[in-house]
């Protein structure tokens, strides 16, 4: 389930600078032309990459964010988070909560 409730208006336009277009529509399973649109039949899928950009954006820059996302990571049985996130998934599938789980565990929030 997700944290809090979508904020598609703040979310967007916030993603779509930290990730970069192409980036944000591949992780959203959506084309760049439907990216350009208002996606609301992707809100939930945008707010948990918001939440999971939001884990990891105190301990990162923009281009490690994005960095982190094409990287293969050992917790993820070498994958990379986007192939974990790829086509029409949903925030409560499996893969997508183990990324999730991975960039709380590597946030800064996970200090406290």
């Amino acid at each position: 389930m997700l944290d809090e409730s979508p904020a598609l208006k703040h979310e967007w336009p916030t993603l779509r600078d930290v990730l970069g277009l192409e980036s944000l529509a591949g992780l959203l399973g959506i084309s760049i032309p439907s990216a350009r649109r208002t996606p609301d039949s992707v809100a939930a899928r945008l707010h948990f990459l918001a939440l999971v950009v939001g884990d990891l954006a105190g301990d990162d820059n923009d281009v490690g964010v994005r960095r982190w996302f094409r990287c293969g990571r050992r917790r993820l049985d070498g994958r990379a988070p986007v192939e974990l996130l790829s086509g029409s998934w949903r925030p409560d599938d499996d893969e997508p909560r183990q990324v999730r789980d991975l960039a709380r565990a590597l946030g800064p929030s996970s200090a406290t």
